[in-house]
């Protein structure tokens, strides 16, 4: 039994972390096979939208320190930082299916992704100052930019856990659903994204490209690649079906 399972709903890729025994706690071959398999199905042109999940009762309760636990400076920067960077720069869009605990690095594993479906029994843990370290895998960076810095601080300071209700309101995810319908309802969303236009890869970078540049270079960048996708497939197809009043027919990703 692989500890990661690929599979495919159509236009959409879903990546299972197979690791129910240890909570789907990641040791570093499995980071490291997350990361090809993502980089995989970005290679295939009609995968549009990503769901990655947990099998069992977890998401991922973050690295495994099950066994030797070696130096954590050297596991991040070979393999959860690398990781998470494919996974904010990926051109397909992920959805998260928390069906479960999403415990320190796990956590991380969640907000790079671009939407979050959770269960109602789901919870978020960062037990990192519990344990004399702090939150890494880019958790330091997410945070604050997906709850506030207020309620950063909270969950990482106090080491506390939050509830799937109360991440909600925090907007730390975009979605709750009963129990054991996670990976549905999240491949749902995963759908409804692999049908919009290519430009969904261009909106993703457009976004997070935001968090980090001044307004004015953003207007400038919106301008030069709104002139870009509109030389586009994808646009000319899409006008003309809304125009010839029916479905457009989607065309391969448009990378750039």
């Amino acid at each position: 039994m692989t500890d990661i399972l690929i599979s495919r709903d159509g236009p959409v890729g879903i990546i299972t972390i197979n690791r129910p025994q240890r909570l789907n706690a990641v040791a570093p071959e499995t980071g490291s096979r997350i990361n090809d398999a993502l980089r995989g199905l970005e290679a295939e042109p009609e995968v549009r939208a990503i769901v990655l999940t947990g099998a069992g009762r977890g998401f991922c309760a973050g690295a495994d320190i099950s066994g030797e636990v070696g130096d954590a400076g050297v596991v991040l920067r070979d393999i959860w930082n690398p990781l998470i960077t494919t996974m904010r720069n990926l051109d397909v869009p992920i959805v998260a299916a928390v069906n479960g605990v999403a415990a320190g690095a796990g956590v991380s594993l969640a907000l790079a992704c671009d939407l979050r479906v959770a269960a109602a029994s789901a919870r978020f843990q960062l037990s990192f100052t519990k344990i004399g370290l702090l939150p890494d895998a880019g958790l330091t960076w997410l945070l604050p930019r997906t709850v506030g810095l207020g309620r950063a601080n909270e969950l990482s300071l106090l080491a506390r856990d939050l509830r799937a209700a109360e991440a909600l309101q925090w907007g730390l995810v975009n979605e709750l659903c009963e129990d054991g319908t996670t990976l549905d309802r999240a491949t749902v969303m995963a759908r409804v994204i692999a049908g919009q236009s290519s430009s969904v890869s261009a909106a993703k970078r457009a976004i997070q490209r935001a968090l980090e540049c001044s307004f004015s270079d953003q207007l400038h960048y919106e301008a030069t690649t709104q002139a870009w996708l509109q030389e586009q497939p994808d646009f000319k197809e899409s006008t003309a079906a809304f125009a010839e009043k029916r479905t457009p027919i989607r065309v391969p990703r448009t990378l750039r």
